[in-house]
């Protein structure tokens, strides 16, 4: 069996698997989804060396100089924006509904850095996950042709681990989208994640007021 037809039987598996999981659990809690992940992710350490070595292997080499520094630089230059436009709105929208303490209370909370540490492991799963194991596979299962393809894929990917937040959905396709086409270039990790958790950190805040640190520490028993 090749590369192709194998990378085609282990994702048809797991695409009917994670579509029966989601029809079964549409609303769950979040630490199931950390804890599937966690599993996931001692999966994939097992078989890292086979997805680095002939997966990737089988794909067009990363740029190779300054590949630290371009992309920090370019993940920089394309999450900052982002993240000071989301909270620019949640000020607006604070500051409309309570004046300058709301906005205080919305997008200068010290525990947003709190939440940042703590999105960050999350991050760095989902885009292990994602871009190391999900991204290297579509790209050999299609044919160059169709290079778009994947990257459509593992950002919708992205998507569906927020859902049933419909629109926290639909801003992660996108960003996912383009996180794909930085590893694809880049194939480092950690930028991607620190670009995740400070969108992340910024959406929920900014643009939904919400305090995720203190609905995370809710959740713990």
């Amino acid at each position: 069996m090749t590369v192709r037809a194998k990378v085609g039987v282990e994702l048809g598996t797991i695409a009917v698997l994670t579509a029966i999981f989601l029809v079964l659990f549409p609303r769950r809690n979040p630490l199931l989804d950390v804890a599937l992940a966690g599993f996931a992710l001692i999966c994939i350490a097992a078989s890292a060396r086979y997805t680095k070595n002939v997966i990737w292997g089988a794909v067009a080499p990363a740029a190779a100089e300054n590949r630290v520094k371009d992309c920090t630089a370019v993940t920089l230059w394309l999450t900052m924006p982002v993240v000071i436009l989301f909270f620019l709105i949640g000020g607006i929208l604070a500051y409309r509904n309570g004046g300058a303490p709301a906005v205080g209370g919305r997008i200068l909370n010290w525990r947003i850095l709190a939440a940042f540490g703590c999105y960050l492991p999350w991050a760095l799963m989902q885009q292990t996950l994602l871009q190391f194991y999900l991204l290297g596979r579509l790209l050999v299962l299609f044919p160059n042709r169709f290079l778009f393809v994947p990257f459509i894929i593992t950002g919708a990917c992205f998507g569906l681990v927020h859902l049933p937040d419909v629109w926290t959905a639909l801003v992660t396709v996108a960003a996912g989208i383009v996180w794909s086409l930085i590893y694809y270039r880049y194939r480092l990790l950690l930028p991607l994640a620190f670009s995740h958790a400070a969108l992340g950190s910024a959406f929920y805040y900014g643009i939904f007021g919400h305090d995720l640190a203190v609905e995370w520490r809710a959740l713990l028993p």
